[in-house]
């Protein structure tokens, strides 16, 4: 149904049973061949904490780029101690970008692929995907309301970027199909609704009343994003890469 799909299970050469004695041999080569060095896994951990004292943060936070802004982040420090609201909203600048991202690489998975008719509907994720680059932009209005600059990258930022490329990587291949696609869309928007929650509970703390119910309309298309991308992926699971519900295409 999509020519990325193996031709064969014969092809898959990569288990070790296929051929015992050719195994065997790979493993007495690795013992006679190989000296080990002295020490354990332990050894690896210390030497992380090692390197974690040692390193420097991730990043930091950025400069207030105005007096409101300044009188905001004091605000914040009194409350939270150390500047977590504007970190955790450039993470969210950061991972929103990533989502509309995935969304557009989803989108090319889409037409590229055959049996596209038993896929979701183009045009839902075309809907999916222009929310997610509204949410991009709610975030860095926000930041840019509270006197932060939406262009620096937060710690929480910096990480957050990082994590998705793993996702990113994914998709572009052109190896993987729309559905192992669609399963790493799966996990961007669990991720996803979570933060949004604790962002709202952050904004609800600081008394920013309507920050709070813009979050919240976001966060209510982030709930139709995921359980309807989760329907999706059940049922594609469940039926050998096909929607046969029509209110879910």
């Amino acid at each position: 149904m999509d020519n990325q799909l193996p031709q064969s299970l014969g092809d898959n050469r990569t288990g070790g049973k296929l051929d015992i004695k050719e195994t065997m041999k790979t493993a007495e080569g690795a013992v006679t061949y190989t000296q080990p060095t002295e020490g354990s896994s332990m050894a690896l951990g210390e030497n992380r904490i090692r390197y974690m004292k040692e390193s420097d943060p991730v990043g930091t936070m950025p400069m207030p780029s105005s007096i409101k802004g300044a009188i905001s982040n004091l605000q914040e420090k009194i409350m939270q101690g150390d500047y977590t609201f504007m970190d955790k909203l450039g993470e969210r600048l950061a991972f929103e970008r990533t989502g509309s991202r995935l969304y557009e690489a989803l989108l090319s998975k889409h037409k590229g692929s055959t049996g596209s008719e038993f896929y979701p509907d183009y045009s839902v994720l075309t809907q999916f995907y222009e929310e997610e680059k509204q949410h991009f932009r709610l975030c860095a209005e926000v930041m840019e309301e509270l006197g932060g600059d939406s262009t620096a990258v937060t710690p929480c930022a910096d990480v957050a970027g990082v994590a998705g490329m793993g996702w990113m990587q994914v998709i572009a291949d052109p190896r993987t199909t729309f559905q192992q696609s669609l399963e790493i869309i799966l996990q961007a928007e669990l991720a996803d609704n979570a933060c949004w929650e604790n962002l709202i509970e952050l904004a609800e703390n600081l008394g920013l009343d309507s920050v709070v119910e813009r979050f919240t309309k976001a966060k209510l298309e982030e709930d139709v994003h995921l359980e309807t991308v989760r329907q999706w992926v059940k049922e594609l699971t469940l039926n050998g890469g096909k929607l046969i519900t029509p209110e879910l295409q």
